[in-house]
C-alpha cells in the first residue's frame, strides 16, 4: 500500500508515498468513502510529497472523479486540497482538478500549510 489515512476532526489526510498507482488512489477513494465518517467529512487533502513517481492513466483519474462525483450526493460539502510539488504530482493535480464529472471545489498547492489554510478559510 503506498497511502495511509489520517483521520482529522473534520476531514480526512491522504498521505501518498512511493510510486503511487491507481490501485492506491482508488483504495484510498474507496476507504474515505466507505467509512462511517464519510457523511460528516468537510475536507480531504490528497497529499502527494512523498511519492516518488507514479503509474496513474488519465482515464484513472477521470474514474476516480466520476467516483467522487455520486458520492457528493451523499456529502456534498466537501473541498479537495491536493498537495503536490514535483512536476508528474503537479500534472496528475491538475487532471484531478480539470475532470470533467469532479463536482468538489479542488485546489492545488505546494504545502500543506497552503492547503490548510484554504480549507480553515
Amino acid at each position: 500500500m503506498g497511502y495511509e489515512l489520517i483521520w482529522e476532526p473534520r476531514g480526512v489526510l491522504k498521505r501518498f508515498y512511493g510510486p503511487v498507482t491507481d490501485t492506491d488512489i482508488a483504495g484510498s477513494v474507496a476507504r474515505v468513502h466507505g467509512d462511517r465518517r464519510f457523511d460528516t467529512l468537510r475536507y480531504v487533502i490528497n497529499d502527494f510529497r512523498d511519492g516518488t513517481g507514479h503509474r496513474v492513466p488519465l482515464d484513472a483519474v477521470e474514474e476516480i472523479a466520476a467516483i467522487d462525483d455520486v458520492a457528493s450526493i451523499s456529502n456534498p460539502h466537501i473541498r479537495v486540497a491536493l498537495v503536490a510539488a514535483t512536476p508528474d504530482f503537479i500534472e496528475l493535480a491538475k487532471q484531478y482538478a480539470g475532470a470533467t464529472l469532479k463536482l468538489y471545489p479542488t485546489r492545488i498547492f505546494s504545502s500543506l500549510d497552503e492547503a490548510r489554510n484554504w480549507l480553515d478559510a
